[in-house]
Parts: C-alpha cells; sequence; structure tokens
C-alpha cells in the first residue's frame, strides 16, 4: 500500500468505465499495469498529476470496512454500473454532518469525483447562507434582497425560530421587495443547468408565495402538498434563475432550501450540514426533515453526524444514546427508500472547545466503536478517518502538514480535499474487489 497516491479523476462515460477508475484509483502500483482494454465508443481517461499522500496519513486505513452484511451497499454498485451501462435513470446521494459538510469542500470533492466516473445528474440543494452571517458554498453564487432573519439552528437567538428542514437553514422576510437570485456555475462553464425549479419553504398564508418573471411572463408554480414544496417549469434550460416573492402586508414567507432540477441521468449529490449540528439538532429541531427527506430519496446516505454529538469529556458522551439517535435517522431514512445503503464516516482525531480554550476530545474511539456496532446492526460500511489520521493525537501531525487548521478540529480546504479522495478511491476499489 505503500505505493498508493492521492489523485483526482476525471473520467468520460464508457461501458469499461468502473474497471478503469478501479484501475486508476488503485495507485502507482495498478497504473504499472496494461490498461484494461477500452470500449470502441469510449473516450479517453484524463488524471490530474498526483503527489505521494503525506506521511501523517495511513492509507491502508483508507478502506471501507462492513461489519455486517453489505448486500444495501452492492444494490447500490448494481444502480450505479445500470446508470453507466444504460445512461438512464438517477442515482441519489445524500451526505449528512456539521461543519465538515457545511464547509462543502469534502461533500463538493466526492460529488465531482462521482460525476467524473459516472454521469452528473443535479446541483443538490442550495441556501443563501449570507442571510444567516455563515459560511457558504462559493461553487455557485446566491445572493438576496430585502430584509430577512434567519437565526441558525444550531445557535441561540431571540429570534422566532422556522421549521428547518433537509438544510437545517431557514429565512423569513416580509419585504414586498424580497428576491433571491442564483447561478450555478459562475465560473461560465457549463457543468450544471436546471428546467425547473423547486422552492421549499411556506408563507404565513396561501397569500404569502414566491414567483418567478422571466421575459414579458409571469411563472407560476405548482404547490406540492406531499413534500411542501413550490415547482417551477422553466421555458428553457438555464443555470441562473431570479425569484421574487408576492407577500402582502401583514404577510411572509419562510425560504428553507432551493432545488434546481434538470431532469437528465445521472448522480444526484444532495448535501445538509450545519456548523455545529449534532444528532439533536436534526432530528428534534428540524421538524420537516423526514417530509423533505422524500425529495432525496436517497439511494445511498453518508452519516457523518457525531463530532458534536462527541465534544464532552469522555463521562458525559452516551454511546448507547447516541446509537439511539442515529436508529431514528437511520429509520427516517429507511421510511423513503428501504433499499438504501450507508456508510458511516468516523469523527476525525480533534480538540474540542472547553471554556478556557481547547481539549483533546478524548471519544475518537468510542464514536468508531458506536458506529462499527451500528454498522453491523443495519448493514452499513464505515469510513475509519480516525484511523487513517493514526488515531489518538494525531491531529497535530495533520495540523503539522497543513491539513487541519490551527483549531486542530476542521480540515484545511486541502485537507478536505484529500478525505474526499481517498473516501471516493475507497469506495472504487470497495467496489472493485467485492
Amino acid at each position: 500500500m505503500a505505493g498508493r497516491t492521492r489523485i483526482s479523476v476525471i473520467l468520460s462515460l464508457s461501458k469499461d468505465l468502473f474497471a478503469c477508475a478501479a484501475a486508476l484509483l488503485l495507485g502507482t502500483t495498478a497504473l504499472a499495469q496494461d490498461p484494461p482494454e477500452a470500449a470502441p465508443d469510449s473516450l479517453a481517461a484524463e488524471a490530474a498529476p498526483r503527489w505521494p499522500l503525506p506521511e501523517c496519513a495511513h492509507p491502508e486505513k483508507s478502506v471501507l470496512v462492513f461489519p455486517g452484511s453489505r448486500a444495501a451497499q452492492d444494490l447500490f454498485y448494481a444502480k450505479l454500473d445500470s446508470l453507466v451501462s444504460t445512461g438512464r435513470g438517477n442515482v441519489n446521494v445524500w451526505h449528512v454532518g456539521g461543519s465538515h459538510v457545511q464547509a462543502a469542500f469534502f461533500p463538493n470533492r466526492i460529488m465531482n469525483l462521482l460525476d467524473s466516473l459516472t454521469v452528473r445528474g443535479d446541483r443538490g440543494f442550495l441556501f443563501p447562507y449570507k442571510l444567516a452571517g455563515t459560511n457558504y458554498d462559493k461553487t455557485y453564487t446566491i445572493t438576496a434582497t430585502g430584509e430577512w432573519e434567519a437565526p441558525i439552528l444550531t445557535q441561540s437567538s431571540t429570534l422566532r425560530r422556522p421549521r428547518y428542514g433537509v438544510t437545517g437553514y431557514g429565512a423569513r422576510t416580509a419585504s414586498p421587495d424580497a428576491s433571491v437570485s442564483f447561478r450555478l456555475n459562475p465560473r461560465g462553464d457549463s457543468l450544471w443547468c436546471c428546467e425547473s425549479l423547486r422552492v421549499l419553504g411556506y408563507g404565513s398564508s396561501q397569500r404569502a408565495y414566491p414567483y418567478i418573471i422571466c421575459l414579458a411572463d409571469t411563472l407560476r408554480f405548482d404547490f406540492e402538498p406531499e413534500t411542501g414544496s413550490y415547482l417551477f417549469y422553466l421555458p428553457a434550460p438555464t443555470d441562473t434563475v431570479h425569484l421574487q416573492f408576492h407577500i402582502p402586508q401583514g404577510e411572509e414567507f419562510t425560504l428553507t432550501g432551493l432545488q434546481p432540477v434538470s431532469y437528465r441521468p445521472g448522480v444526484n449529490y444532495f448535501s445538509s450540514g450545519v456548523n455545529g449540528a449534532a444528532l439533536p439538532s436534526w432530528l428534534d429541531k428540524c421538524a420537516d426533515l423526514e417530509r423533505d427527506m422524500k425529495l432525496v430519496h436517497p439511494d445511498l446516505a453518508i452519516l457523518a453526524v457525531g463530532i458534536n454529538d462527541s465534544a464532552v469529556a469522555a463521562k458525559d458522551f452516551k454511546p448507547d444514546k447516541f446509537k439511539d439517535n442515529y436508529r431514528r435517522l437511520m429509520r427516517m431514512v429507511l421510511k423513503t427508500n428501504p433499499e438504501c445503503a450507508f456508510i458511516f464516516i468516523t469523527n476525525n482525531d480533534s480538540y474540542r472547545y472547553v471554556r478556557r480554550g481547547m481539549t483533546w476530545n478524548t471519544n475518537g474511539e468510542a464514536v468508531r466503536t458506536a458506529m462499527m456496532e451500528l454498522a453491523e446492526e443495519f448493514g452499513a460500511g464505515v469510513y475509519d478517518v480516525y484511523g487513517l489520521m493514526g488515531e489518538a493525537h494525531s491531529v497535530e501531525a495533520w495540523r503539522d502538514a497543513g491539513l487541519v487548521k490551527t483549531d486542530r478540529l476542521h480540515f484545511t480546504d486541502v485537507g478536505y480535499e484529500l478525505l474526499g479522495d481517498m473516501f471516493v478511491e475507497a469506495m472504487m476499489e470497495d467496489k472493485w474487489r467485492r
């Protein structure tokens, strides 16, 4: 395993796609072998420059582990195979967590690598995070006008809280001039488009609602009671939409998310991350999470919640309660799609905040053990970030390598991208070897 390298792979669609992907992702040893014969209609594979993994990483731990059944994961791979071979249908991935997910670098790296290995689908959920005064995904642009209130799910606030859903965010406005505009491709490329826009949210009454003006026409929505969302059909595919709101005096509208829909086949990647979120944040404070899960209908759920649940003294971390909360979340997902596969991502080795600064988080091993037990119970996989970092007190070496920030809790941009590379590599190796 010493010859494995960190890589970013961009592959074009072909009949031998996953065979090529697995060979490329195995690193220098695999690349030294003769590549598989390409299908006649395939395009050339292109790999980005490679460089050795940092010494602080333990690539032998960068594998998917299945303590119990792996049937659901193999079914997920079969769905990917079908998408690649037929060019039809969609495969949906839901990635949920705290700040590691909201930071966007980690989920976006996984999303882009999966898209390059299969077929690009939809962008997932958008939200104007600036309204909440928090960090945001810079791979798309989104702006708003008017006055808004957006209390953050995980922070105390004197503001009236909205009904949070799958994004974990909500913003409320009573401004008659309120609007939200987004552009999916701010760099001028054509990666993403949408033919419809789904608006997640609710008005104080039916008199408050969103609308879109396109040229001289006002586009009206189809309201879907089952998901509580407003669906707009756009006159042509676009990457830019300007959404306005009809809000009479005394009324208000609460926006909880935007979902651009393209109707094209591919992998749809949905990420839900809120800084500081623990399992109770999603389960007890997001009243519309289970309803919104119907919009995702995940075929794979990447479960990365745990770093905030464990940010307590060892005596205060209750593994049984942690597992019970995860059971609630997983059963909610399975209610939407009984065939959904799960992959747990263990906590990274880290420090946690205390009153006078930060102290080492002693619960990394306990969280990993709990996730292993849940994985055996539910037939899920585990990706052991705690192990690949080097386990206890390894975070200092990752900080010194420029992969973890000085807080010894969050990764740097490069660190998140490395984790994304290694995760997709592990998944492709698992698929190749099953």
